[in-house]
Order: C-alpha cells, then structure tokens, then sequence
C-alpha cells in the first residue's frame, strides 16, 4: 500500500510540474501588425494627441515605426532599442536606448522573433523599392498581399529622410501649403545604416502614405545617430535585407 501511494504522489508531482512548465516561445512570425492610430488621423486630419507610451511596446523582438505625439519628431524600434529623434530646423536632438518615456500619436509594431536574410545583389533604386521587396517576399512564402515588416542593414543610397517638427511635409506638398515648422531634411547619395519598414498593399492613409506600399524610417550613425522617415531610400549591392521566418 505504501509503494502505491507513493507512486500516486510521484504521478502527481509529475503532472503538477508539466502543467508549469513555461511553453517554448515560437521563433514564427505571427503576421500581425499592431497599430496605434493611423497617419490620415496624425497627419491630415490634425488628431496628433497621445495613444501609446513607446514603453509599453517596446521589447525584445518588437520592430516599429511611428511619431512622437503633437509630431514632434520620429520613433523607430529595431528589436526592442528605441531611437527618437525630435525635430528641430538645425539639427534634431536624438536620444536611443531601451526604455523611453516618450508618448506616440501614431505606432506600428511587429514582433519578429526570426528572420530571414537576403544579400542584395545589385543596386535596387529607390524607385524600385516597393517592387523589390515584394518580390523577395513571395519568394521566400510570404504573401505581398498581406502587410508585413522588413529591416535592411548595410548600405543606403539616394537616401532622403525627414524629421518631423510640428507638421508633416509630404501633406504640405500635397496641399501645395506652407509650413510653419518644417522639418529637419537629409539628404545623401549614400550612408550606411538601417532601415525599419512596412510593406502593405491597399494602405494608404493608414499605414503608409498616398501612393507608397511601403513605411519606411531610416536609422544613421551619423552625428551620434539619427532616425526619420524615409520619403526615398534606395539599396546598395550587398546590403542584407531581412524578412520575417514564418
């Protein structure tokens, strides 16, 4: 009776732990984007006000793009490092590291555990992008047809970028309007560094801007570094472009 019972206990103890047990985090992209408001809301329409606290989406693994609240200045997340860059004429001051206290009006986020890696292996011009990315995106299973996010390290070229002071000047050309705070503008025929993107078709005014599939913001070292959003960005041989592992 006494081996019984004991082997009851140990049955018990057994199933006590299995049901514990942490379950092992899946290296898949989920296919999900997370989003805190939309740009017609931040940029047209003038709703600029706080949605989210950087901080609380900000982790390891989580790529975003997005704008700090009143559109003071850009955010971008590459696996949980927050970089801001808020807009000044001159030059914006920029802050990076892993915890912020900065509050976005406008966030798209991913959580991207594994990656994909593809070398670039010619010169893809800006004008190109869109089409580039789609189409190493149905090579490797994904479906274009469904928005996903994608980083690029290494090489940029013909990289024009913008850090928002107070408006937003893809609106004001549209508009044909001036600006009363314009942004701080960059302008180079190449520089090394990152990029943070979404790709998604049939989006415009939500995730991306008018006549663009993609959201991209570029990450520099320059002047101790710099984050903006991306009006055009091309891609130099050799550079890596990283795709979600589904």
């Amino acid at each position: 009776m006494k081996t019984k019972a004991l082997d009851v206990v140990l049955c018990l103890l057994t199933v006590s732990c299995a049901a514990t047990k942490e379950p092992a985090a899946s290296s898949a992209w989920r296919g999900e984007i997370e989003r805190w408001g939309t740009l017609r809301e931040a940029l047209r329409d003038g709703q600029d006000q706080v949605r989210v606290a950087v901080a609380e989406v900000a982790r390891k693994g989580v790529y975003a793009v997005g704008a700090l609240e009143g559109l003071r200045g850009e955010i971008t997340v590459a696996d949980g490092e927050v970089w801001i860059s808020e807009g000044h004429v001159q030059h914006p001051v920029t802050t990076r590291g892993l915890a912020t206290s900065a509050q976005a009006t406008v966030l798209f986020a991913a959580e991207v555990r594994e990656w994909r890696e593809i070398v670039v292996e010619a010169d893809v011009d800006p004008s190109e992008l869109d089409a580039y990315v789609a189409r190493q995106a149905r090579a490797v299973g994904l479906d274009p047809n469904r928005p996903f996010p994608f980083v690029v390290e290494g090489g940029l070229r013909h990289l024009s970028m913008h850090v928002l002071a107070g408006e937003c000047p893809i609106r004001a050309r549209m508009l044909d309007k001036e600006m009363t705070s314009p942004p701080y503008q960059l302008h180079s025929e190449s520089a090394d560094g990152r990029l943070v993107g979404l790709y998604a078709t049939d989006s415009s005014g939500i995730l991306c801007h008018m006549g663009s599939k993609t959201h991209v913001h570029a990450m520099i070292e320059q002047d101790g570094g710099l984050t903006g959003h991306a009006e055009t960005v091309g891609l130099a041989a050799g550079a890596v472009l990283k795709l979600p592992a589904g």
